[in-house]
């Protein structure tokens, strides 16, 4: 059986000993530093009817389903050809070097390894991406056993839907807020009067565009807001200030429709592919 490993850590200005009572361990348990599958499945359990502890996660922007497995520094697991002793996160086998399972807990930023912020640089998240789709690349393993097979697969789709996710500033936006437990669903956040009016007249006048010169204008004045949208999501979410992140998200969300209309437009007269 597998054992997760605590460390004594302060992550986010935040101290072990609040940690350790909001997850609900006993000085034992923290001393010793293990847990076993079944003790979190039911630490979580009591942990996410807490309110007080939810609200805790969602203020430093932390999952509340996956808090423990987060904390943990050492996880091991065995390897499932060769059963050699393996840290959790090891994707292959230093003794036998077979691929191991996709750790299926693990979230986009996780997968493809790179740090969960919000200002990513897209372009060495393509060189990671295509990195480790030439690790996993189902071809790579054509030879090999069916369990690896299977495995390559399993690695190589979560790889791909990490990538198209994050390399979105919208979804990734959006991505985040799940991450930190405050999705953004349609209708959940009241937008003012005269912010709605102000979409409903961009979208009546590119609907009434009939140049693509017009259709530029407005696709310039677009994207200088959506810009200017996204600095200001980057710096709510590098606060962990998720309330205010949210408001400007759901911002982003409209101007990006007008985005998508100007892009429709351009591509219907010939002016993008």
């Amino acid at each position: 059986m597998a054992l997760w490993r605590f460390p004594s850590i302060v992550k986010r200005g935040v101290s072990s000993s609040l940690i350790r009572h909001l997850v609900g361990l006993s000085s034992s348990e923290y001393i010793s530093g293990l847990l076993s599958p079944l003790s979190i499945h039911r630490k979580q359990s009591t942990w996410e009817s807490n309110s007080k502890s939810c609200s805790f996660a969602t203020k430093y922007g932390l999952s509340v389903n996956l808090l423990l497995v987060n904390f943990c520094s050492q996880a091991y697991k065995t390897c499932w050809s060769c059963k050699e002793k393996l840290t959790y996160s090891s994707k292959f086998c230093g003794n036998c070097s077979k691929l191991q399972p996709l750790d299926s807990s693990l979230n986009f930023f996780d997968v493809l390894g790179i740090e969960k912020i919000f200002n990513v640089d897209t372009k060495a998240l393509t060189r990671t991406y295509r990195k480790l789709q030439a690790d996993f690349h189902p071809d790579r393993y054509s030879v090999k056993s069916e369990q690896e097979q299977q495995y390559a697969l399993e690695h190589s789709s979560a790889v791909n839907k990490a990538y198209r996710c994050l390399l979105h500033p919208v979804e990734r936006a959006l991505y985040l807020l799940v991450l930190a437990g405050q999705p953004l669903h349609e209708g959940q956040i009241d937008m003012e009067p005269s912010f709605l009016m102000e979409i409903m007249e961009v979208n009546e006048e590119l609907a009434e565009a009939t140049d693509q010169e017009t259709v530029r204008t407005i696709g310039q004045r677009n994207q200088e807001i959506i810009d200017r949208l996204l600095r200001e999501a980057d710096a709510a979410f590098s606060a962990m200030n998720i309330e205010e992140a949210r408001a400007v998200v759901a911002k982003i969300k409209y101007y990006n429709n007008i985005y998508e209309k100007v892009r429709e437009y351009e591509r219907e007269h010939g002016i993008v592919d």
